[in-house]
């Protein structure tokens, strides 16, 4: 077997293990009721929140240090993060004790930069998208498998919903060992490069950048980025998107314990199943997009249309069943949209630049992010209940995709007319 294949696995391995955390599907559920007792409001309004604020606060930094320190130390941390979060859930009960949970699972969160670059820094350039599927299905196959698993306890009253947590907590140790195990990178994209500056893997002969040449070539790589009208076009679209996308996910399990509370058609212990489902229907949606060929701008309108649509629905919906559907078609679409939109910006940029914007584009989705939750969910903000955060949802995605879809239309307008000059010229 060839090294980058077997590098590859390796990382991919870490990928599926920090992923096993049967206890996600039901994290609301757990946190509302015996032993923990929280109200719905108190989980939204104050718990939840603070992994927001902690993941903006660390993602620049950690992306920095990242390189600094040359991936693996910060692969570390990711699992250590979610070690301790499980600790937290397993073993403390208040509330000031959860919000701390809440920093280190907002750590957790910032240090997977790690993850998706370290592998980068292993193997050759032309290796970079069959790794990169790798560790994209690794991830997939993880939160499959423990929703399956999780749901399948659940209905055999093998396990109950606390017991989860002992189960995610294996995970996360497994996952300790397998990062200390993982190769050393010796050179990085910035502070360590190769000394003939073609980032060759495993040269033992690297410098050390200072600090001034790194933010000069960060600099340099930030202007060549987004002076292009076109990758910045895609990334304001990244930036909303993934920040809707990420609020709603985080907030759907509250919705959900909401229209279960008040009488409607099924349990809400059928979480793992449909997280499972989810999974599996967005990695169809991400397989056919590369496949088939739909002009991006339109793809991006018309779906965040469609999202805006789902949320208005779902925010007043009162049957679970739909609920569930509208969260499968929500989370499938922002795959299919996301994977657009890396692979566009991917293209029209230099590929050593692709760290970078990626860590811009993420630290601007957690900002809005960030004020998001501030005004819809803190005390300083309108503490709205969880329909009307929705409703809030919807109408940002309608107007987000009113937007690009009038941005498409004059896009295709622009393509005819440049068409029919040339065919008159002719």
């Amino acid at each position: 077997m060839e090294k980058w294949l077997i590098q590859s696995i390796w990382i991919a391995v870490f990928g599926f293990l920090k992923e096993f955390r049967p206890e996600d599907p039901y994290i609301t559920q757990y946190l509302t009721n015996p032993p923990m007792n929280f109200t719905n409001e108190e989980v939204i309004q104050e718990i939840f929140p603070v992994s927001t604020y902690t993941c903006l606060g660390l993602t620049i930094v950690m992306f920095l240090i990242t390189d600094y320190l040359r991936y693996k130390p910060i692969v570390i941390l990711n699992a250590l993060s979610s070690f301790i979060v499980q600790i937290f859930l397993i073993f403390t009960r208040t509330k000031t004790d959860m919000k701390i949970m809440e920093v280190f699972y907002g750590t957790m969160i910032a240090c997977e930069v790690a993850y998706y670059t370290y592998v980068y820094s292993k193997v050759d350039k032309k290796y970079y998208k069959i790794v990169s599927s790798h560790m994209k299905m690794a991830c997939l196959i993880g939160r499959l498998v423990s929703a399956l698993l999780a749901q399948t306890l659940i209905d055999n009253h093998i396990l109950t919903v606390p017991n989860l947590n002992h189960l995610t907590l294996a995970g996360a140790t497994a996952s300790i060992f397998w990062a200390f195990g993982l190769p050393s990178i010796k050179s990085s994209l910035y502070f360590h490069q190769s000394s003939e500056h073609t980032y060759i893997r495993d040269s033992t002969d690297v410098n050390v950048s200072k600090p001034k040449s790194v933010c000069q070539r960060l600099w340099s790589d930030f202007i060549t980025a987004f002076t292009n009208r076109y990758v910045l076009q895609w990334s304001i679209w990244w930036a909303l998107g993934t920040c809707f996308y990420y609020q709603c996910m985080s907030y759907s399990q509250s919705l959900w314990q909401e229209i279960y509370l008040n009488g409607t058609d099924l349990q809400v212990t059928d979480n793992g199943l449909i997280e499972a489902i989810y999974t599996i229907i967005s990695t169809l949606g991400v397989y056919l997009v590369g496949i088939i060929t739909i002009p991006s701008w339109w793809l991006v309108g018309i779906l965040t249309l469609g999202q805006g649509i789902l949320l208005l629905i779902m925010a007043q919906d009162t049957l679970l069943s739909h609920a569930y559907i509208g969260y499968i078609m929500f989370g499938t679409f922002y795959h299919i949209m996301a994977t657009a939109a890396n692979c566009e910006v991917a293209k029209n940029i230099p590929a050593d630049s692709y760290a970078l914007v990626f860590g811009v584009n993420t630290f601007m989705s957690l900002l809005l992010q960030t004020c998001l939750t501030v005004i819809v969910n803190s005390p300083i903000g309108l503490m709205l209940d969880i329909r009307t955060q929705f409703y809030v949802y919807g109408g940002g995605c309608l107007i987000i995709g009113v937007v690009y879809t009038f941005g498409a239309l004059f896009s295709t307008y622009n393509t005819m007319m440049r068409q029919r000059i040339f065919t008159t010229s002719n």
